[in-house]
């Protein structure tokens, strides 16, 4: 079920989440595995999926099914892997970082085109995700390979969708880590990683604009698509969440591979870990952004392998209510009036709750 704890305004208004879905999306007779990914309209919801077929688009007010498609391969509008779906204008781009290439769709399914990000400029194997900037245009974020850069650009494809980019932007260049440690143990490969629950720069697109925290402080900056700083969101919330011991193994299952080519050759490492490495007292301050309708940033506040904790903050700052998720519950999206949320159930099957929410900006 949805809580929410501290659902107050400072006005006195009252954020309210109903806690029976208006309904359920499961693709029919699909059976979801593996949902990475939704992107939403003002009346279609299209969801992103690791099995075939890949796209599943919906009437957002009913939640029917429009239709299903993409096929595992490498020819036009197949994939290889799936990093990113976003619906813009009146077409919907998908990311296949695999193939470092974008397929543009139809609403009907019909395939406008696939480009291969190369022919942009973007070097090979270094788009990691997509996102809806402002009108047709697409943000992408862009790793170096074996780096720790990370770069968000906008691409302008023009309203055909069938032009190549009009335009390209550096919004920000930032670390993909702000801290990073080398393990090492005989009978084992070096590792290299993020420090454990240390702070990772997240962003977000917002009204037309990106937020961005770069893991360090307590404040997102707002910056324009051409890069320039427009205002600064404080995030100092009050509380904080301790690291627990069932936090600690959770990252050391998870953040240290389990094995490569079928050989568990990483298990010593993970033990001088357990002996070695100093875990902080207390989680970062946020572990992922999501923007609301009206500006408000959603900052999620517990890690993985835990129940979902949300903050609400608003554009001066300022705490606006609070949402915390049951067990199986991950937030997906937050629109106008609709709340987004990704089910697993006991058998690993997952679906999207669609929920309705009265907006915070109401």
């Amino acid at each position: 079920m949805v809580v929410l704890v501290t659902p107050v305004l400072s006005s006195g208004q009252q954020a309210c989440v109903d806690r029976v879905p208006l309904y359920r999306l499961d693709g029919d007779d699909l059976l979801w595995s593996d949902v990475r990914e939704v992107s939403t309209n003002d009346s279609l919801l299209v969801v992103l999926t690791g099995s075939y077929p890949v796209i599943h688009l919906f009437d957002l007010s009913d939640g029917s099914q429009r239709g299903s498609w993409g096929q595992r391969g490498q020819g036009p509008g197949e994939f290889q892997g799936r990093s990113g779906v976003a619906l813009i204008g009146d077409h919907i781009y998908t990311l296949d970082a695999s193939q470092n290439r974008l397929s543009i769709f139809e609403f009907t399914g019909d395939l406008v085109r696939t480009a291969r990000l190369q022919d942009f400029g973007i070097s090979p194997n270094a788009a990691t995700r997509l996102d809806r900037g402002v009108g047709e245009t697409v943000l992408l974020e862009l790793s170096v390979p074996m780096g720790n850069e990370r770069t968000i650009i906008v691409r302008s494809f023009g309203a055909s969708a069938n032009e190549d980019p009009v335009r390209q932007d550096t919004v920000i260049v930032f670390p993909k880590w702000t801290a990073t440690l080398r393990l090492t143990a005989p009978g084992a490969p070096s590792y290299t990683l993020p420090h454990p629950y240390s702070p990772i720069p997240r962003w977000t697109p917002v009204s037309g604009d990106v937020a961005f925290w770069q893991g360090l402080g307590s404040e997102a900056s707002i910056l324009g698509l051409d890069g320039a700083l427009k205002s600064v969101v404080s995030l100092a919330l009050d509380d904080r969440f301790e690291v627990t011991a069932e936090d600690r193994e959770f990252w050391l299952q998870n953040a240290i591979p389990q094995d490569f080519m079928g050989q568990r050759v990483f298990e010593p490492l993970r033990e001088k870990a357990r002996r070695t490495v100093d875990f902080p007292r207390y989680h970062p301050l946020g572990f992922e952004l999501l923007a609301g309708p009206g500006g408000f940033l959603w900052v999620r506040r517990t890690p993985n392998g835990r129940d979902q904790v949300w903050d609400v903050v608003d554009v001066q700052g300022q705490p606006a209510g609070r949402v915390s998720l049951a067990e199986g519950q991950v937030l997906m999206a937050v629109i106008s009036d609709h709340m987004l949320l990704k089910m697993t159930d006991a058998s690993g099957i997952e679906s999207v709750d669609v929920h309705r929410c009265v907006s915070l900006e109401n």
